[in-house]
């Protein structure tokens, strides 16, 4: 199996990771997976022992007999065909995507709750969700500090990210001694300070398809009780548009740190 295959399922957006580990069907479970790795992944066949793993890569443990019986089912959901070993290898259908469109409806919307008085779990969710971004990031979180780099190592190596922010609580000396300890490792990622800190007020992140609305900074996630909101751009895109907009106007004018 193509380890890019597992390493899509394991950096699902949070949300849809959950909408699968509350699902109690094994064949929408399958037909969810199909369809992933058919969109996601590019590969449109998988037998039900793929379906089984990429499942498991996700969070989701389900018997390998459940998932066979439940395709046997499927019908018109999904056609079958033989691989050079002999197995069974399946393909979802239109009738089969049509089923799924509600458990994979959290692609464009999600929702997460994080429980105050817990920054451990807190930094936890948050990073896994940073882990799922590709492509170009960019990030406006109007305070910064020593924790706010531990959330940006979540974010894989292969992006560009961009971090705007404005003001620090922390020794200035310190922090930017630890930003440039930090870009040695990590020289893709780069740091602003806002020509008019004033202007920022929202927590967010853009990362092609993905907005992230963040309740609280990097740095102080789990503090207190807030939420992660995940938008797809199919959903918001001109709110993603006059967001990319507005940041990299901000950008061009802010001052490099350190």
């Amino acid at each position: 199996m193509p380890k890019s295959l597992l390493e899509t399922f394991s950096s699902l957006d949070a949300g849809i990771k959950q909408s699968l580990a509350d699902e109690d069907s094994p064949l929408l479970l399958a037909l969810a997976t199909l369809e992933i790795a058919a969109t996601e992944a590019k590969i449109d066949r998988l037998t039900t022992e793929h379906i089984v793993a990429c499942l498991e890569a996700a969070g989701v443990a389900v018997p390998k007999s459940s998932v066979s019986k439940a395709l046997a089912r499927a019908g018109g959901r999904v056609s079958t065909s033989k691989n050079e070993g002999g197995e069974t290898q399946y393909k979802i259908m239109t009738e089969g995507k049509s089923d799924v469109e509600e458990l994979l409806g959290g692609g464009l919307m999600s929702v997460v709750r994080i429980e105050g008085g817990h920054p451990r779990t807190a930094r936890m969710t948050l990073g896994e969700m940073l882990s799922g971004l590709s492509g170009a990031v960019k990030i406006c979180d109007p305070y910064y500090g020593a924790r706010t780099l531990d959330s940006l190592d979540h974010i894989p190596e292969v992006c560009s990210v961009h971090f705007l922010t404005a003001k620090t609580n922390e020794s200035t000396a310190k922090i930017h001694s630890v930003i440039r300890d930090f870009v040695k490792e990590r020289p893709r990622v780069d740091f602003r300070l806002a020509q008019k800190p004033n202007e920022l007020h929202d927590r967010y992140v853009v990362s092609g398809d993905t907005l992230l609305i963040l309740g609280h900074g990097l740095k102080d996630i789990g503090g207190k009780e807030s939420f992660i909101i995940r938008l797809g751009r199919d959903l918001v895109p001109d709110l993603i548009e006059e967001l990319n907009n507005a940041f990299d106007a901000r950008w061009s004018v802010g001052t490099r740190i350190p």
